[in-house]
């Protein structure tokens, strides 16, 4: 059974016109043609072809004699009843996830992201808001223009797949540059990481309510994974936490046209001080690191856990797989 936010986080936005859309209880997105007069409460604009968007507080006068809305349209992502991802026009998306009291925006993550490791892409935050009564976030980026790993995959020489994996691990060992003692995220919150936690019980509802761990002490978090599971913890460093982007599986890595380089990274969402085994652990046993169904059955799911990985070791990264296996296998359930 699931436990569903209200309304669904897949109808947080809806196009209410071929001019309007809003987007949760307390905003809306006007196209207007580049020549027109501003609204005077613009928040955040921009440029989109032959039109500027404005983001504005809601007004309801301007919603009168309309439908109900489209939530469906302009979708590019489902995630469920926890969120969804449109894109408004063609410049920008807007990423709505669910909230609650105490969560990490994912807009400060990136934010910390820019100011402190420049090196690393990542799309241009236009606009952030927290949504209280709908106990949700809103998030408006620059959309980049790209194709994800994942879809480029087919198209990629061995080289550049290769060159990509060594990327993505010089920026993983770029973010361990900058350690904490703690197991939190770059604002000092809970992490939402299921796989370094205990397991949920055989009756457990899903919910829509992000559930986190922390922050807690590095000897505080060995502890607890101790105490969680028969096996013993993979080894690491309780003192110094490496920051570390948890899901950097094939989607969320966004390729340059010509398939040489990174030209974005995405989802900021789950990003934090982790121990340091994870860093090159997760990659080689998580199921989010597969690449898509094959055309044929000559290609690999598990080429990009395999070479990214790889190439995390050669960065100096330690592959506990084997030792997080028997030690996730053993883990217990919530009482």
């Amino acid at each position: 059974m699931v436990c569903e936010m209200n309304p669904p986080g897949r109808e947080s936005v809806k196009r209410m016109s071929s001019q309007l859309w809003t987007l949760g209880s307390s905003m809306i997105c006007a196209k207007l043609d580049a020549q027109d007069a501003p609204p005077l409460d613009s928040i955040v604009s921009w440029q989109d072809g032959h039109n500027t968007f404005h983001l504005t507080p809601r007004n309801e006068s301007l919603l009168l004699n309309l439908s109900d809305g489209d939530s469906v349209t302009d979708r590019i992502q489902d995630r469920g009843t926890n969120g969804a991802v449109w894109g408004i026009g063609n410049e920008v998306i807007c990423k709505v996830k669910s909230w609650s009291e105490g969560r990490q925006l994912e807009a400060s993550t990136m934010k910390f992201v820019r100011d402190n490791f420049p090196s690393v892409p990542l799309p241009e935050v236009l606009y952030s808001w927290i949504d209280r009564p709908l106990h949700r976030t809103f998030l408006i980026m620059k959309r980049v223009h790209a194709r994800t790993l994942n879809v480029a995959w087919p198209t990629l020489s061995t080289g550049q797949r290769q060159n990509i994996a060594n990327e993505m691990a010089e920026h993983c060992f770029t973010f361990a540059g900058k350690t904490s003692s703690n197991y939190e995220t770059a604002s000092g919150c809970g992490v939402l990481e299921n796989w370094l936690k205990k397991r949920p019980p055989a009756s457990y509802t899903t919910t829509w309510l992000p559930v986190t761990l922390g922050p807690l002490s590095g000897p505080d978090l060995k502890e607890y994974m101790s105490n969680i599971s028969a096996e013993p913890v993979p080894d690491f460093d309780v003192d110094a936490l490496p920051f570390y982007h948890c899901d950097l599986g094939p989607t969320n890595i966004l390729v340059s046209d010509d398939g040489n380089s990174v030209a974005a990274i995405i989802d900021w969402e789950a990003v934090a001080y982790c121990p340091s085994f994870w860093v090159t652990t997760r990659p080689a046993t998580n199921w989010a690191y597969r690449l898509s169904e094959p055309n044929d059955d000559s290609q690999d799911l598990y080429e990009w856990s395999k070479l990214f990985s790889s190439a995390l070791v050669v960065k100096g990264f330690s592959c506990q797989d084997e030792a997080f296996r028997k030690w996730r296998q053993a883990v217990s359930h919530c009482q």
